[in-house]
This record gives structure tokens, sequence and C-alpha cells, in this order.
């Protein structure tokens, strides 16, 4: 008994050693060595033929920043609160990063320079994406998803069915919306396919490519944990057959669904939780993620969650939704 117990600690130990080696080189070769999108130039052809207003987008994001400053949030992560700034110091890095990205693989030279504001960084981002259109950015981020899907395979194989899941609670005091009700439009946001749900889509996080919905399944291509790899999932909602999460019966209305890859691999999940605390509204997020996850991406990930879901509930709370 204590030699298969060792055994199967060593075989732990070996897979999680294979699950990092797989994180880096794909990593290393996904960021320096995939080369542009071999449908780039059309791509640029097309931007130029269309009349992108770079300047209203730059004052929608601008007045959606005043918006989110005039709500009062309250966002926490494992009993750690989290400010309004510390979420935009996070986003504006993942911007950057985000553009460095997009100008590798669609040949475009978007300049971003740090010292900008960060209300700039996210209006060129964000017109940059619109420019390109979700469509071609799925195409143009396949070579990173397939890549996904080798790391998403790997790391459910060492995972032996256990899990790890982000975390993140957003409070909103003073909600004009009671959580159903905000619910129900969340709901529309993720499965409506139109150019204003994928413009929100776009602002909501600058990790945010793709996203496209049917009554009961969304597809999805983003960077998940913090990492540099675009991931393309699939989230069945309604079927929580594959999450380890429970239900929590002090949350009133809930969200939940299985995901997995298009050949039918399960590797997580969501369950996202809404109740009404006096005119308090009370929002749990929670991710699950095969167990083998480095817990660093486990919490970036959380941060994500806190990043989108801010900004969605302000298109709802200000009514853009």
């Amino acid at each position: 008994m204590v030699k298969k117990l060792k055994n199967s600690k060593a075989a732990k130990v070996i897979l999680g050693i294979l699950l990092g080696i797989t994180l880096i080189v794909v990593g290393v070769y996904v960021y320096y060595f995939a080369g542009p999108y071999s449908g780039a130039d059309e791509v640029n052809a097309q931007i130029e033929k269309m009349n992108i207003d770079k300047e209203e987008i730059q004052d929608l994001v601008t007045q959606d920043e005043e918006q989110i400053d005039a709500l009062n949030y309250k966002f926490v992560i494992d009993d750690q609160i989290y400010s309004k700034q510390d979420l935009r110091d996070w986003q504006k890095n993942e911007f950057i990063k985000t553009n460095k990205l997009l100008n590798r693989r669609f040949k475009q030279n978007v300049k971003i320079d740090p010292d900008m504001s960060f209300e700039t960084i996210k209006g060129l981002v964000v017109a940059q994406k619109v420019a390109i259109g979700q469509d071609n950015l799925k195409k143009g981020l396949e070579r990173q998803s397939k890549f996904g899907d080798i790391i998403s395979k790997v790391a459910s194989a060492t995972s032996f069915g256990k899990r790890k899941v982000s975390v993140a609670d957003i409070y909103l005091e003073g909600s004009k919306y009671d959580a159903k009700e905000v619910m129900r439009q969340l709901e529309e946001m993720m499965t409506v396919n139109n150019s204003e749900n994928q413009l929100m889509n776009f602002k909501a996080n600058p990790n945010h490519f793709y996203s496209h919905g049917s009554e009961t399944t969304q597809e999805v291509v983003e960077m998940t944990g913090g990492t540099r790899v675009a991931n393309r999932f699939f989230l069945r909602y309604g079927d929580d057959s594959g999450l380890e999460t429970k239900k929590d019966p002090e949350f009133v209305v809930e969200t939940a669904g299985t995901g997995y890859l298009e050949d039918g691999t399960v590797i997580g999940g969501v369950r996202h939780e809404m109740t009404d605390e006096g005119d308090t509204l009370h929002v749990r997020l929670q991710v699950e993620f095969p167990g083998s996850m480095p817990s660093y991406m486990i919490h970036q990930h959380s941060i994500h969650l806190l990043v989108e879901f801010s900004n969605w509930l302000s298109d709802i709370e200000n009514g853009n939704q």
C-alpha cells in the first residue's frame, strides 16, 4: 500500500512536470515564433475600406470609465479587496500585451506608449479589435487555440479529476436592478449575436477576442488565467454535469455550464451566482479549471473575472445593454 502511494505521488509529480514543460514550450513557440496570420494582408485591405470611427470608440471608452467611477463597487478575491485602480493597472498591462500580439499576427502598427493614459490605451486596442473583427480574430488566433487545446488536454489528464476554482466577488451598492434582472441581461449579452454585444465583449476585457452564442451554448476565444495563449472553448449552459461546485442556496439566481473543447473534452466550466443583499447586488463568480493548473493562473483569472463583470455590470447599470 505504501509503495503504491509513493508511486502514485511520483506519477503526479512527473505528470505535473510534463504539464509545466508543455506550458513553457507552447508559450515560447506561440509568443516568439508564431509568424503573421496568412490572411493578414486581406484583413488589412478590408480595414482600409472600412470607416472605423476611432474617436467615437475612444469617447465611448472614456465615458465607460467615468460611469464605472460613479458606481459604488467592492471587489474581493480571497478576502483581499481590490480597488478600481488595481483592476485598471492589470488591464493596462494586458492591453499592451494584446496590442503587441495583434500587431504581430495581423501585420499592423498600432503604436502604444506605456506612458499613455489607461483610457487612451484601452480605446486604441478596442478600436484595433473592432477593425479586425471577431471572425478574423478567431481565424488569426487559430494556431494559438490549437496549442491551447493541447495545454487543456494535458492539464485535464494530469489532474485526475481534481479541479481548482477561480472565485471572485463583486458587490454593487445601489444597483438599479435586482439579481434576476441583471442575470437576464447578462445571459442576453452572452447568447445574442449582434454588433453591440460584440463591442461590449471587446471592451470588457483585454483578452476577449470572440464570443458567439445560441440559446444554450456559447463559443469563446480568449486568454484565460493570465496566459498569453488564446483558448477556444464552449460553454453549455444549463448543464452542470461537468462541475464540482454546487449551487449555493443563499444566492437567488445562477447561470452554470460545463466547459469543453471542440472534440468534447471536458475542461471545467462556470458557475456564476447573484443575490440581493438589501440595496446591494452581490455577484459570486466561479470558473473551474483542471486541478494541475498553477495557482498563479487561477488567481490571475479571478482578476480577469472582476474586470470583465465590472464592465458588463456597468453597461447594464447605464443602459448600454
